[in-house]
């Protein structure tokens, strides 16, 4: 029922502010932990001599494969643009052909017996990103200041965290690959599951059918959604370091542009709550 649904967002939601208000109590900000309102965060140092280590291996092959990931950058928006433009046709025109756009929260959209693969396989997804932006910070010669951990209300996730003075003498194409970077992998790693399921077919065993598919679906999903140029996607970085060198009109485009994608997710999502309320993606 509709009711036991938000009734379960609304535990969500307080369980994560009794979890906030005893962080505060036992005072985790003295262990490095970086509390706020609706998100924590635990930096470390200590992914950073496996990151120097594996970035400055093949920095030559780490920059073909950014250079791959840039390149891919168009061909991901223009799917996803046409994808989203499709999906909001048949809203207006052939409701009963149009797929839901829905949000990930746990408990919600996604279902009780599917969290722990959820999890799993998210905890993947984001690692591989992450990594992937920090390998190639080391690759171009990008100071990593720190790796992260990120719990928030209803989610968590990672990041590596570039140092900014770094990342800003840094030369256009050597920002583009390392944005771009995550999103490939995520890309490449949801079509080897593909792979997977076409050789081997219904002969794994459940449990691994359903990681790989949540593997699949988020690293697709991932790839293909950070690519949106909407800052502080990765997409929309790209964006907006490539027309920061059009003096003038750069700033104009890229908000326009920016604007223009965040009114077709929201048009898709509030057209999909509408016909379809808060439904279970998998």
């Amino acid at each position: 029922m509709w009711y036991e649904t938000y009734a379960t967002l609304g535990l969500l939601v307080m369980g994560w502010f009794v979890f906030y208000l005893l962080a505060k109590f036992l005072k985790l900000e003295r262990f490095g932990v970086e509390l706020h309102p609706l998100y924590a965060m635990y930096k470390s140092t200590r992914l950073n001599a496996v990151l120097i280590r594996v970035g400055r291996w093949r920095p030559g092959l780490w920059r073909v494969v950014g250079n791959v990931g840039v390149a891919s950058f168009f061909g991901q928006v223009a799917f996803m643009t046409y994808m989203l433009f499709q999906n909001l046709y048949r809203f207006l025109y052939v409701p009963a052909e149009a797929s839901p756009v829905m949000p990930l929260i746990p408990g919600v959209t996604i279902q009780f017996q599917s969290m722990i693969w959820f999890l799993a396989a998210a905890g993947v997804v984001i690692l591989l990103h992450e990594l992937s932006h920090g390998v190639m910070c080391v690759a171009e010669g990008i100071e990593v200041k720190s790796a992260a951990l990120l719990v928030a209300v209803i989610t968590f996730g990672g990041a590596v965290e570039p140092d900014e003075e770094s990342l800003g003498r840094a030369g256009l194409m050597a920002k583009l690959r390392v944005f771009a970077s995550g999103s490939l992998v995520n890309l490449v790693t949801g079509l080897l599951v593909v792979g997977v399921f076409s050789v081997v077919g219904g002969g794994l065993p459940q449990v691994v059918g359903m990681f790989l598919n949540w593997l699949y679906f988020l690293s697709i999903n991932l790839a293909m959604v950070n690519m949106l140029p909407i800052y502080p996607l990765d997409g929309g970085q790209m964006v907006r370091e490539y027309l920061a060198t059009k003096p003038g009109w750069g700033r104009v485009l890229e908000r326009t542009t920016m604007y223009g994608f965040l009114a077709l997710m929201v048009s898709n999502l509030l057209l999909s709550l509408v016909k379809f309320g808060l439904v279970p993606i998998i």
